[in-house]
């Protein structure tokens, strides 16, 4: 054995004491007594999409005209892009997990945006149960300004498998779409 794999082993052989301490410290997940807090990300896009193939919002929100060319005084004759993107906002652990999503769809010109849509759609499973939900609604931005925002949320259930102390939650979901094709939530 060379120098440098003895150094590795026993380097590694030194870790293994503090990782096993580590995964007892982090205790027994079935110990769970909270829901878990509820994250917001990214689960697609924002990708490129033509005008014609943004899906209607079945139930949600529609905004501007969309693959619209604009004259916008501070672009002069611009070239309107369109994408499409989710998010998702919810908690999710061994127990389960219950979502908000929001769906949308939009162009911009690089300085306006030109057309917006949003709408939602909820999942549930094990020990999380959706009790109510909101939105989608309009709730910064406007077509002709360089942001539109939408903005959602769920009201929720938890209730610990083998406590049942039963405990109550909100996941708000707010996205924010720019004229150039990014989004921020």
């Amino acid at each position: 054995m060379t120098v440098n794999r003895f150094a590795a082993v026993i380097a590694a052989l030194g870790l293994i004491p503090a990782a096993a301490a580590s995964a007892a410290a982090a205790g027994n997940p079935h110990d769970q007594t909270q829901p878990s807090a509820s994250v917001t990300t990214l689960v697609s896009g924002p990708t490129p999409i033509k005008a014609k193939d943004i899906p209607d919002a079945p139930g949600g929100l529609k905004a501007g005209k969309a693959g619209a060319s604009a004259l916008a005084g501070d672009c002069g004759a611009c070239l309107v892009y369109c994408w499409g993107a989710t998010t998702r906002s919810g908690p999710s652990d061994w127990s389960g997990s219950v979502f908000i999503y929001q769906h949308l769809y939009w162009c911009g010109n690089g300085a306006k945006v030109t057309y917006g849509s949003a709408w939602q759609s909820y999942s549930q499973s094990g020990s999380y149960r959706l009790d109510q939900t909101y939105g989608p609604w309009w709730s910064g931005g406007c077509i002709g300004c360089s942001s539109l925002r939408a903005s959602g949320y769920i009201l929720w259930n938890w209730n610990a498998p083998l406590i049942s102390i039963p405990q109550s939650g909100t996941s708000h979901l707010d996205t924010t779409m720019y004229a150039w094709g990014v989004l921020s939530y």
